[in-house]
């Protein structure tokens, strides 16, 4: 392991229903974390859109190493999510070799011990290097550098998989856009598009009863696959 590193790793795209789960993972000397404030590292969700790549540029000039791994919907209607997460960052803690591991935990405060034991048993971190809590893309610097990453390369995928498949705005359940879209695709396809995660509980009240409620709200069922990764 690299002495004085610290690794934060957070995800884009989990509350999704459309297109991929991104998990990332920024790697930086201890000494450089306070400047990563300096340079806009926030919480993606506090950062404009339009801002967020120019962050992300800033921070990779200053030395900042960041690594993601991309699962695609397919993958996610083929495990929980927490496991692909695990998955994930097991290998990003394998591909970098910090001293610590910073994680946002995306699983509840009672969980995370066990989450803490899982990823290291998984990967060449021991349990005392792994540090996983609630909000920690907003509380600390390397895990909002990679929420800021993660989100970066999700809006590309999702730019991408627009020009192919239609615009369905950015995937999430409760934008109108993505209703009308997975109900239009249903309506004229008989079936749902390849980019859906179609395990999800508003997923089958669609197929089931053709529209969603007014919330549009979205819970993922817990199922078995693999994940992709991309360097």
């Amino acid at each position: 392991m690299r002495v004085g590193t610290v690794l934060g790793i957070d995800e884009a795209g989990r509350g999704a229903v459309l297109g991929p789960l991104v998990v990332a993972g920024v790697h930086v000397v201890e000494e450089g974390l306070a400047g990563l404030w300096e340079l806009g590292a926030r919480d993606s969700k506090l950062v404009p859109r339009a801002r967020r790549l120019a962050v992300v540029r800033a921070l990779a000039a200053a030395g900042a190493r960041g690594r993601v791994v991309v699962i695609p919907a397919a993958a996610v209607d083929g495990d929980s999510l927490t496991s692909l997460e695990l998955a994930a960052a097991a290998s990003l803690v394998d591909r970098l070799g910090p001293e610590r591991v910073v994680v946002d935990a995306p699983v509840a405060p009672l969980a995370v011990g066990r989450f803490v034991a899982a990823l290291s048993a998984r990967c060449a971190a021991p349990p005392p290097a792994i540090d996983a809590f609630p909000k920690a893309d907003r509380d600390h610097p390397a895990v909002a550098a990679a929420s800021l990453l993660a989100k970066v390369v999700r809006d590309g995928y999702v730019v991408a998989l627009r020009q192919r498949f239609g615009d369905f705005g950015w995937g999430y359940p409760g934008e109108p856009k993505v209703r009308q879209y997975l109900a239009s695709w249903l309506a004229e396809e008989g079936t749902l598009p390849p980019i859906c995660r179609t395990r999800w509980r508003c997923v089958t009240d669609l197929l089931s009863r053709g529209l969603w409620g007014d919330r549009g709200s979205c819970t993922p069922h817990e199922t078995k696959g693999e994940w992709a990764k991309l360097r």
